[in-house]
């Protein structure tokens, strides 16, 4: 009975964060029609976007935290309420201004679920966390997924205001859902009501961060360019819906698998022999032409990606004290959007002045120096602990 409660839990947990991250994925698919339609410079494009993660790393910074004080249900409903009225302002949106207006309430809405979810649900059974956490990076990227793949297809039939309201109404619905729902609320401490930057202090979360990092801030990049770098290249909507879903698919199929492991592992270990090759080919990207190419590219880079998400959550959870492991899931989510956010405001920039493969080196050069620096941390750690 115990067991099919911590699945029914779980399922409901993946089911609201789907819906969060489709929801605030679903723009990307329609960058290039915006473009097209008002006219918009590339740097239009990364206010679009990054003013999303700007948003999502307030939150996650200030609010995640109240989930380790007894909220964390309450926090995942706001959460789900923000993805549809964000939604909505993107529909009967006409401007920039509106547009930006939009994507920071969605861009909330993930501040909001994400970090409550990864909690409840690494506590959930905690000798099963990173297996745990594994279904819900999965889960988290087959809704990123969802969104473009499923809006470029409705976009050219249903045109845009349809394909928002369609993701806008499913957040609204996984909402209903959960209302009369009660999960396991998080251990609460005396530290649970320090603040989230409290937690930096600790040598074990630093590293964790960096980690994280290293492979979560190029997702700025190709958040904002994506659509455009492929249109750049010949592709459609089809192909840009096509190369996120080969790109997500591993992490649907292997990312809980890949946790299981890393449960009797390292996630630190893990994570930095793995970080190396997703360096060299977010390089690799700027080198091809053809977008079938880059399409197998990305299934490797995903099937390598689908096991880092894990390690990188683990990591945090297991560094995290007892009563904090909403506030460092929230400081995680948080370090990891700012870096996002820069790379959305940055990157089209370079793109336009300097091209694809200047973009994507320089993006992976600077993969492979956070991930140096953690590593270097990391050692210094294992050498004090053994003194």
């Amino acid at each position: 009975m115990i067991k099919k409660q911590i699945n029914a839990d779980l399922f409901l947990l993946l089911f609201c964060t789907f819906s969060t991250a489709a929801a605030n994925s679903v723009v990307f698919a329609s960058m290039s029609e915006l473009q097209e339609k008002y006219g918009y410079a590339d740097s239009a494009l990364g206010l679009i976007a990054g003013t999303g993660f700007a948003l999502g790393l307030v939150v996650q910074l200030f609010v995640a935290p109240l989930a380790d004080r007894g909220h964390g249900r309450k926090l995942i409903q706001v959460g789900l309420a923000l993805a549809g009225i964000g939604s909505v302002v993107f529909v009967f949106g006409d401007s920039l201004g509106w547009f930006i207006v939009g994507r920071a309430i969605v861009g909330a809405s993930l501040g909001c679920t994400f970090p409550a979810v990864r909690a409840l649900a690494a506590n959930l059974d905690r000798t099963r966390s990173a297996e745990r956490l594994g279904a819900v990076a999965g889960t988290e990227i087959g809704g990123f997924v969802t969104g473009p793949l499923v809006g470029s297809l409705l976009i050219d039939p249903f045109g845009l205001d349809t394909t928002f309201l369609v993701f806008g109404a499913m957040a609204v619905f996984a909402l209903v859902v959960i209302m009369p729902r009660r999960f396991p609320e998080l251990v609460k401490t005396s530290e649970s009501e320090k603040s989230s930057l409290d937690l930096l202090r600790l040598p074990e979360i630093r590293v964790a961060l960096l980690l994280t990092l290293a492979v979560t801030f190029p997702t700025g990049m190709f958040d904002a360019l994506w659509d455009r770098f492929l249109d750049d290249l010949g592709g459609n909507n089809a192909m840009t819906g096509l190369t996120f879903a080969v790109y997500g698919l591993p992490f649907i199929l292997f990312s809980s698998r890949a946790g299981k492991l890393i449960d009797k592992r390292s996630p630190v270990a893990v994570a930095l022999w793995l970080v190396i090759p997703v360096s060299l080919m977010t390089m690799s990207y700027g080198f091809f032409k053809s977008p079938w190419l880059i399409l197998c590219l990305g299934l490797i880079e995903g099937t390598v990606q689908s096991a880092i998400a894990p390690a990188g959550m683990a990591a945090i959870a297991k560094a995290a004290p007892l009563g904090r492991a909403s506030a460092a899931q929230g400081l995680s989510g948080s370090v990891n959007v700012f870096g996002q956010m820069l790379a959305a405001f940055i990157a089209p920039s370079i793109y336009g002045n300097f091209g694809a493969r200047t973009t994507f080196v320089t993006v992976g050069i600077g993969i492979g120096a956070v991930a140096a620096i953690a590593a270097l941390l990391h050692a210094k750690n294992l050498r004090d602990i053994t003194r």
